[in-house]
C-alpha cells in the first residue's frame, strides 16, 4: 500500500468518525426520525410512492395545496397548466382490463381529466422489473381512450433509466422518461420551500428524504465536501481505491454474504443468474435472487415451486403479492429501500454483517410460516 493511500485513508476514518458522532447525537435528538422509515415503506412502489404522488397531484385532495403541485408537474412534463384541471379516481393502481400481449393491466398512477378527455398515465418503478409489454399496454390504452395526442405516458424511475425493450413492446412510440433523483425532487423541494409550515410541509420534507436516501444523495453537505477536498489533495490514492470500487464489492458481497449462506444450506446456481437457492421441500426453494448478478443490486427473496401451480395466499413473511415464479409472495432483500448491494454506500453494511443478519431472519421466518402452512394441510 502507497503511503499516499495510507494517509488518504487515515484522514478520511477521522472524518468518518466524526460525521458518526454527529449522526449519533442528532439520532439521539429526535432529529432522524422519518415515519416513513419507521413504517418501512421507503421502496413501497404503491403504498407510499404512488399513493402519495397521487395525493399532491389531485387538487381536491385535502393537503391545501390546491392545484399548485399539479400545475408545477405538468409544466416539467411540457404540458400546459390547464391541460388537467380534474382528477378522475381511482388515481392508483387503476384496472385497463386483463392482461394481453397488447392490453390490460394496472396502471400505476392516471391523471384523467374526463371533461377534456386528456390523461397524463405514469409508470412508476423504484425497483420492480419492467412486465411483459407493459408500457405498451398503457400506450394502446391511452391512444384508444383519449386518442393519440390526447394523453401522456410517462416512464418514472429512480434515475430517469430507458425502459427496456421488453416493457416497449420492441416497438416504438412518444414517452416521457422522469426521474426522482432530479425531477421530482426538485418539484418537491420546490413546493416545500414555497408553503408555509403546516402538516403537509412537514410530509413533503419527511419524503425528500427518502428520495434523497433512495438516490444516494442523503449525504450532509460539510461531510461530503471535507471528503472530496482529501480525496482532490490525494488523488493518486483515491484513484487507484475508485479503480478497484467493484472488486470491492464483488469480495464484500462474496465473503460476507454468498459463502456464509452456503454454509446454511444454500447453493448457488450460476445457470439462474447465480441465484441461491435452499430447499423447503421436495417441490418449494427459497430463492435469492437479482437481475444483474454483476452489481448485485435488485436483489429479492422469495419461495418459488420447482413446478408451476397457482398462486397461493400470500405468506406474512412476505410483503409483496404472489406471481407465477414466486407463488407464496416475495420481498426485496432490505426494510429501507438500500437494495443496490454493488453501491460502496453500501459497503459498511455488508461488511458489518447488517445485511447477512437480514437474510437469516427472513430466511427463519419463512421457514417458519411455510412449515405453520403446511401442517395446517395436512
Amino acid at each position: 500500500m502507497t503511503n499516499q493511500i495510507k494517509a488518504l485513508l487515515s484522514k478520511l476514518s477521522d472524518l468518518h468518525e466524526a460525521e458518526q458522532k454527529r449522526i449519533k447525537q442528532e439520532e439521539e435528538e429526535g432529529k432522524c426520525f422519518n415515519i416513513f422509515s419507521a413504517l418501512k415503506l421507503c421502496s413501497d412502489e404503491v403504498r407510499l410512492h404512488s399513493r402519495l404522488l397521487a395525493v399532491l397531484l389531485n387538487p381536491k385532495a385535502k393537503h391545501g395545496l390546491g392545484d399548485k403541485f399539479l400545475n408545477s408537474f405538468l409544466l416539467a412534463v411540457g404540458l400546459p397548466q390547464d391541460y388537467i384541471l380534474y382528477c378522475k379516481e381511482p388515481m392508483v393502481e387503476r384496472s385497463v382490463g386483463e392482461v394481453t400481449d397488447t392490453i390490460g393491466g394496472r396502471i400505476d398512477i392516471i391523471l384523467e381529466d374526463s371533461n377534456q378527455k386528456h390523461a397524463v398515465i405514469i409508470e412508476n418503478k423504484i425497483y420492480a422489473n419492467d412486465q411483459p409489454n407493459q408500457l405498451l399496454r398503457y400506450h394502446n390504452y391511452g391512444k384508444e381512450q383519449f386518442g393519440e395526442h390526447n394523453f401522456k405516458l410517462i416512464y418514472l424511475t429512480l434515475d430517469g433509466c430507458e425502459p427496456s425493450d421488453y416493457s416497449l413492446g420492441r416497438e416504438k412510440f412518444e414517452l416521457f422518461k422522469l426521474s426522482y433523483a432530479r425531477d421530482i425532487l426538485k418539484l418537491l423541494e420546490d413546493l416545500a420551500q414555497s408553503i408555509p409550515p403546516k402538516p403537509v410541509r412537514s410530509t413533503i420534507e419527511d419524503y425528500i428524504k427518502i428520495i434523497k436516501q433512495l438516490t444516494y444523495q442523503d449525504m450532509e453537505t460539510e461531510y461530503k465536501n471535507n471528503l472530496i477536498k482529501e480525496a482532490i489533495d490525494n488523488i493518486e490514492g483515491a484513484s487507484e481505491l475508485l479503480s478497484l470500487a467493484k472488486e470491492i464489492g464483488d469480495t464484500l458481497v462474496n465473503n460476507y454474504i454468498i459463502k456464509p449462506l452456503t454454509e446454511i444450506g444454500f447453493e448457488q446456481h450460476h445457470d439462474d443468474n447465480g441465484a441461491l437457492w435452499k430447499d423447503l421441500d421436495e417441490s418449494n426453494a427459497i430463492v435469492i435472487k437479482t437481475d444483474d448478478k454483476t452489481y448485485w443490486k435488485n436483489v429479492w427473496i422469495g419461495i418459488t415451486s420447482k413446478a408451476p401451480i397457482p398462486y397461493q395466499t400470500k405468506l406474512d413473511c412476505f410483503t409483496d403479492e404472489p406471481t407465477q415464479s414466486y407463488p407464496y409472495g416475495w420481498s426485496w432483500i432490505s426494510d429501507d429501500g438500500n437494495n443496490n448491494w454493488n453501491n460502496p454506500v453500501e459497503y459498511p453494511a455488508i461488511k458489518k454483517g447488517v445485511v447477512l443478519e437480514w437474510i437469516e431472519k427472513k430466511v427463519a421466518e419463512i421457514e417458519t410460516y411455510f412449515n405453520v402452512r403446511s401442517c395446517k394441510q395436512q
